[in-house]
């Protein structure tokens, strides 16, 4: 059970996001082109279910080695070589991720302290705001769990130029 939450987690949740955002959007258009009398409420659910969903995927991309990436220039050089290239870029990558995950904990420290809210629905931002904490923590998490997987498993880093294209097509 927790292997299957582990492998879904993001999926689940993404997935769930885009849902309430079309249904959002959906029930805006209907109330407003259909009865003249349009909400400013859901256009903030859909507006915060989008960012959810976005900085989900970004954990989920990664998961699936799945974020775009020049895989021509890659494959132009010798295996050993491109393996340099991709551990040296997840690195950058890396620290990437673990600076945008300090810098969102501190931005949203501030809403903690500094109460603000959304005109429409009243939410305090500090909740709508976690997405950047919780995304870029998840997708920093999931590049190490990437090394861990291939130092531990010999699960490949770069996958086969085969399963891409089925992959991801």
């Amino acid at each position: 059970m927790l292997r299957k939450i582990e492998r879904h987690f993001e999926e689940i949740l993404a997935g769930t996001c885009v849902l309430i955002m079309t249904f959002m959007v959906f029930f805006q258009v209907v109330m407003r082109y259909v009865f003249s009398m349009p909400t400013s409420w859901s256009d903030e659910i859909a507006i915060y279910a989008m960012l959810w969903s976005v900085y989900l995927s970004v954990s989920w991309a990664v998961r699936e080695r799945a974020h775009i990436r020049v895989m021509n220039f890659i494959n132009i050089f010798p295996k050993s070589v491109s393996l340099a290239i991709t551990i040296f870029s997840d690195f950058i990558w890396l620290l990437f991720g673990v600076l945008m995950t300090y810098q969102s904990i501190l931005l949203n420290i501030t809403f903690w302290h500094d109460s603000y809210q959304s005109p429409a629905l009243s939410i305090e931002q500090k909740w709508p705001y976690m997405c950047l904490i919780v995304g870029f923590g998840l997708m920093t998490f999931r590049i190490v769990q990437v090394y861990y997987l291939w130092f531990k498993y010999g699960i490949p880093i770069i996958p086969d130029g085969e399963d891409v294209d089925q992959h991801h097509a």
